[in-house]
């Protein structure tokens, strides 16, 4: 536990990282068991549980005590998989290579959007029917994600891995669309030029209000184009509506 935090949020801490690993994951120790375990008063073990009740993490069933709450994972307002959805729609082959898999310094530009000052590091090209279209340039959390690079990357969904080997639910996600000119390492990978007209999705993406993952993608505009629909009346004050997503050019 970290010593410079409260007592009451390293015993949160202990918790949470028990949930992740399992070890934690179905009823969550009273408050006098944790006040016996962390040698600590009952109010400030009642504090820790109030603070993972407000994140989320657990729940309070009358009579019976704190039980780990299974979260639900809902993908309705983003579509993390429209490039694999959209190249089976079409029945063109998509596969992915990693160009890098490590462990590396933050970019200064996602300093506090990501903890740390390191991240798993995780690039990527996209191709349907080998022609590529997506370059994906990703930092993790390094405390939370190391272990993914022991995972087949060329194959595997990331965002999969996070939410079924990591345990962390997806909960929020923020992200941006721009039109953008692509890096030179990029459109050298993409087989296009700088100048070229490209798009860039950004997300970062969140388990219970903590950040987990940011990413880029960056993808050629000469095959993808963003649609979406919606109902009138029902158009959303904020972002896209649910069924936004990108398409592959015909």
């Amino acid at each position: 536990m970290q010593p410079t935090l409260p007592k009451y949020l390293q015993i949160k801490e202990n918790l949470r990282r028990l949930m992740i690993d399992g070890s934690i994951d179905h009823r969550v120790p009273s408050e006098n068991e944790l006040a016996r375990r962390y040698h600590v008063s009952r109010m400030t073990a009642r504090k820790a549980l109030n603070e993972l009740l407000r994140d989320g993490l657990v729940e309070r069933v009358s009579g019976k005590g704190t039980f780990v709450r299974k979260q639900q994972i809902t993908q309705a307002y983003f579509h993390i998989h429209a490039f694999s959805e959209s190249a089976q729609r079409l029945g063109v082959r998509a596969r992915s290579k990693v160009v890098q898999s490590q462990i590396d310094d933050l970019p200064a530009s996602l300093m506090g959007k990501i903890p740390g000052q390191q991240a798993v590091c995780i690039r990527r090209i996209h191709f349907l029917d080998d022609q590529p279209v997506c370059f994906e340039i990703r930092y993790l959390r390094k405390d939370w994600c190391a272990s993914l690079l022991d995972e087949n990357l060329e194959i595997n969904s990331v965002h999969t891995l996070i939410v079924d080997t990591l345990s962390l639910p997806i909960t929020r996600v923020w992200q941006r669309l721009e039109a953008v000119n692509m890096p030179e390492a990029v459109a050298t990978a993409l087989n296009t030029t700088i100048d070229a007209p490209a798009f860039c999705m950004q997300q970062l993406i969140y388990s219970a209000e903590e950040p987990v993952s940011y990413v880029d993608y960056f993808l050629r505009s000469d095959m993808y184009a963003f649609e979406d629909s919606f109902e009138p009346g029902r158009i959303p004050s904020l972002g896209w509506s649910g069924n936004g997503r990108f398409a592959i050019k015909k």
